[in-house]
């Protein structure tokens, strides 16, 4: 009998230690699924405490999620990388095709004007997109000015000239070497900033002049200028390491992004004494300098290649 009493005490004690072990367990099952439950509702700013244990499954559901976005953005990245590799191979060609046609049709139906934009705008492209090289002689550089210059006269009905003043007794000067579309985007600053605001005809001045170690590009226009307040941002903006793009863009001459970009990286290349500098008067136009130095042979460019963007 007191063994039978001894038996049935350990039984209910078992049974009462697994019943607590039970309610233990639900207990901390409850506690995980509160934590969860916290987790999937609270936002950033209002986040209930959560116990040890939530906080561990958080960090590995955090873990997770962000391994997660980490190979679906490289995924994308890879993927879009793909497609843009594919569309800068079939653009370009089907561009020039289509200018070629268009030039060819305009020829035979007599229509000068139209031949000569198309082909303009044709070898302008074949300039900015299709070379690969990042480093061209001067004589490169003038020679798409005057396709991008020609295209812009058809745009605006033949209200702007430009003129390119050389130095005829320093013809080499031509073949020294400089960053790919150094002088476009100044002189496209100079159209839609300077005198295509100002009524009636203007004028872009390209001078060209050298030293011995020194190229000093100088492009003028006589549109409408710049006040000293807008001047002083521009040139602020210039020296900075990245341009500010918040500036009141209804000012003469934009926000200088162009004109940063040029400066940073003739100084990148270059070094800090070289560079761009602008001048101008309200009303009066715009002259901007450019000085980098004279370099006449690739070997010489070698190191600045590397860091051309």
């Amino acid at each position: 009998m007191g063994a039978h009493i001894s038996n049935g005490s350990v039984q209910t004690a078992f049974l009462c230690l697994t019943a607590v072990c039970l309610a233990i367990l639900t207990l901390r099952c409850v506690a995980y699924a509160h934590d969860l439950e916290t987790m999937l509702s609270s936002n950033e700013t209002q986040q209930a405490p959560y116990s040890a244990p939530g906080r561990v499954l958080l960090g590995r559901i955090n873990e997770r999620e962000a391994k997660l976005k980490a190979e679906y953005s490289a995924s994308m990245s890879d993927s879009q990388s793909r497609i843009n590799a594919l569309q800068n191979q079939i653009n370009p060609h089907f561009l020039y095709n289509t200018l070629e046609c268009i030039r060819s049709e305009a020829i035979i139906q007599g229509c000068d004007n139209i031949a000569h934009m198309s082909n303009a705008l044709a070898s302008f492209f074949r300039y900015s997109i299709s070379r690969r090289e990042n480093i061209v002689t001067l004589r490169d550089e003038l020679n798409n000015i005057r396709n991008y210059f020609l295209i812009q006269q058809f745009r605006f009905e033949d209200r702007f000239f430009l003129d390119i003043e050389l130095d005829e007794e320093n013809t080499a000067v031509q073949e020294c070497l400089l960053p790919k579309m150094t002088i476009q985007p100044i002189v496209e600053n100079s159209i839609f900033h300077g005198l295509e605001p100002k009524p009636g005809q203007g004028h872009v001045k390209i001078r060209v002049r050298s030293t011995e170690n020194l190229l000093h590009l100088v492009i003028t226009d006589d549109g409408i200028g710049m006040d000293a307040e807008t001047l002083a941002r521009m040139r602020a903006n210039m020296e900075r390491k990245y341009a500010e793009t918040n500036t009141d863009r209804t000012a003469g001459h934009g926000n200088g992004i162009a004109m940063h970009n040029v400066n940073q990286r003739i100084k990148l290349i270059f070094g800090p004494e070289y560079g761009v500098q602008i001048y101008s008067s309200d009303g009066q136009g715009t002259q901007v300098e450019v000085l980098v130095p004279i370099i006449r042979s690739r070997e010489e460019m070698q190191d600045a290649e590397g860091i051309l963007l």
